[in-house]
């Protein structure tokens, strides 16, 4: 996937390095549009790849009204392989990997490969912002190696559309396992073996939010747990806060998926204690004295939290 390399002594700004933009699509032909809008709006040379997933050309409408490269795939196989399909096609010095529901600001791109080509890096993220207004931005610590916070599932901001990705440092990981509600965690995993990362201290994506997202769905938890069983070696390799850790964060991400729809739950309850006796600490058990008391408890809890911050 990576171009041949330039043995010209000078680079000119004609001369900017390529970025391949992978979109990925399935059934979302109402907002494929505004993704691939926002790349050319980008202030740096791009080709856009649209891998259309659905199986029956169903993005097709949509991608013949810009100049993309369109590939369609023969039955849904499934984010990450759409990806790898799109990433063996790209022919840029770096790859952006961007949700069809995901909107990049104009500068996102051009900023990113300024750091990458400063740093030895190998991928550069950012922070984002929730359509809801929310905004997430990088831990200062999750940055160089970041194996342990990958394996931890401690890296927001850092997910697909965040990242830009150095060609060398993808074809590393090629082809992108598909890990059905873990897509993104285990990605960083395979690349945080390989390669440092960076990021730029400021919000460069708005994040979409949508009711059918996988990463809404109990799809999310079965995912991560199985990353757990998958990586087993490299839990067993690191300090064993970090397996418990990522159990701890992904019952308490299931303790507010039950909440999502109800007042109160008692799943949510029990998510909450699987959290707090995996990793026992303030951050887990205020969580589950909060769900006690519901959806309202852990609305209070987290208006302290905004207050104390």
């Amino acid at each position: 996937m990576c171009p041949p390399p330039d043995d010209s002594s000078a680079e000119s700004d004609s001369d900017a390095p390529l970025v391949s933009v992978v979109i990925p699509t399935y059934y979302r032909n109402d907002r494929l549009g505004g993704a691939i809008e926002s790349v050319l709006d980008q202030d740096h040379p791009t080709e856009i790849i649209v891998v259309d997933d659905s199986g029956e050309s169903h993005a097709a409408p949509v991608v013949a009204e810009y100049d993309v490269t369109y590939l369609e795939l023969d039955r849904n196989r499934g984010s990450n392989p759409a990806r790898t399909v799109g990433a063996e096609r790209a022919s840029g010095d770096f790859v952006q990997f961007l949700d069809d529901d995901d909107r990049l600001l104009p500068t996102k791109l051009a900023r990113q490969i300024a750091l990458l080509e400063h740093t030895e890096a190998g991928v550069a993220y950012c922070g984002m912002t929730f359509e809801g207004g929310r905004t997430v931005l990088p831990d200062p610590d999750v940055r160089g190696d970041v194996l342990e916070p990958a394996l931890a599932f401690e890296m927001s901001p850092c997910v697909t559309s965040t990242m830009l990705i150095a060609c060398d440092a993808l074809d590393a990981v090629l082809p992108l396992a598909e890990r059905p509600g873990g897509d993104d965690l285990g990605m960083m995993i395979d690349l945080a073996r390989r390669a440092t990362f960076e990021f730029v201290d400021d919000s460069l994506v708005r994040r979409g939010v949508i009711d059918d997202s996988r990463g809404k769905s109990p799809g999310l938890i079965r995912g991560r747990l199985e990353i757990v069983r998958e990586y087993d070696d490299l839990y067993r390799a690191a300090s064993p806060e970090i397996r418990a850790d990522a159990l701890a964060n992904t019952y308490r991400l299931e303790g507010r998926m039950h909440l999502r729809d109800s007042r109160w739950s008692g799943a949510a309850v029990r998510s909450f204690a699987r959290a707090c006796y995996h990793a026992p600490s303030l951050r887990t058990a205020v969580p589950l004295g909060a769900s006690l008391f519901g959806q309202p408890g852990m609305d209070a809890m987290q208006r302290v939290y905004r207050l104390v911050r």
